[in-house]
């Protein structure tokens, strides 16, 4: 006994409408079609499954005992197919997210809330890491998604460029060179230098450009970019920052164009050959929305 998918739903059809006409529009076929399929599965099961009675069609019991059946067939397929969904959206499985701590505040909160909102099928788990960790464990599979920081050459197929800007030096308004257009290393040797942590991309090209000087700093700090803009802004030194990592701070500061010059990209990175998950792209689209004023 060899049934037909399409033989099985034109039963389906009718037992659900109740006539021939009305299954035949169901399925967006012709009305003799649908008797066609009809006489061929009784012909291949051996049961009558309806009679005429007037003008209608009726289900015998046979007919009705057999559409039980059908239908935890059918219950089975929607469940699958909800599944399914489930996986495509990545509903009740937990989402990891990692970030570098200059994007928390206020692009990845927002962005989260814009985005995930009140939906309470998403668990997520956030970690704030440094760049090179977050590529790591990007790479592992570890991580869902992760946005980091880099210089353009970094980006790859799985990579996303969220926005760009140039390496600045920011101080406190009242700094002696707080009225330079323009601050080189040069600039920089009698200062306190606050500068990003030895995995930040911006940190080697600092160390390139201030190589090149016959003496270094008097004096430096490494620590965050974040903590780089607070201690700038309280008088303690120079740092050597962004214009991204300027705003996550919001701190009272004087920021000029360094040079030479240095360019920092940021990144939303996802695993090789991962699943596309809608709301992580929500998520992406959004952060880049949200750099981008």
């Amino acid at each position: 006994m060899r049934l037909k998918p399409r033989q099985v739903e034109a039963f389906r059809s009718v037992m659900m409408t109740g006539g021939i006409t009305a299954a035949a529009e169901a399925m967006n076929v012709t009305q003799p079609a649908v008797s066609r399929l009809i006489r061929d599965l009784e012909e291949i099961v051996e049961i009558r499954l309806f009679e005429r009675v007037g003008t209608r069609l009726m289900p015998t019991a046979e007919a009705t005992q057999l559409f039980r059946e059908v239908e935890r067939l059918y219950l089975g397929l929607d469940q699958i197919a909800q599944a399914a969904d489930d996986i495509r959206r990545h509903k009740n499985i937990v989402l990891r997210i990692a970030s570098v701590t200059s994007l928390v505040r206020p692009y990845l909160h927002q962005a989260i809330i814009d985005v995930v909102g009140n939906r309470l099928d998403i668990p997520l788990v956030i970690d704030v890491e440094n760049s090179r960790h977050i590529w790591d464990m990007v790479e592992k599979n570890r991580y869902d998604l992760g946005f980091v920081f880099g210089s353009p050459r970094m980006a790859d197929k799985n990579a996303v460029l969220l926005h760009g800007s140039h390496a600045v030096a920011a101080m406190a308004p009242g700094h002696r060179l707080a009225s330079r257009k323009v601050i080189t290393p040069a600039d920089l040797l009698d200062e306190r230098v606050l500068i990003p942590g030895r995995n930040s991309p911006l940190r080697l090209a600092l160390d390139r450009a201030f190589s090149n000087e016959d003496h270094q700093p008097i004096s430096t700090m490494e620590t965050s970019m974040l903590n780089c803009c607070y201690f700038a802004a309280s008088g303690m030194g120079v740092g050597i920052v962004d214009h991204t990592s300027l705003r996550s701070a919001g701190a009272d500061i004087v920021a000029i164009p360094f040079e030479p010059r240095i360019e920092v990209s940021y990144f939303a990175i996802r695993p090789s050959g991962g699943q596309r998950i809608a709301v992580l792209d929500d998520i992406v689209k959004r952060m880049g929305e949200l750099m981008a004023e």
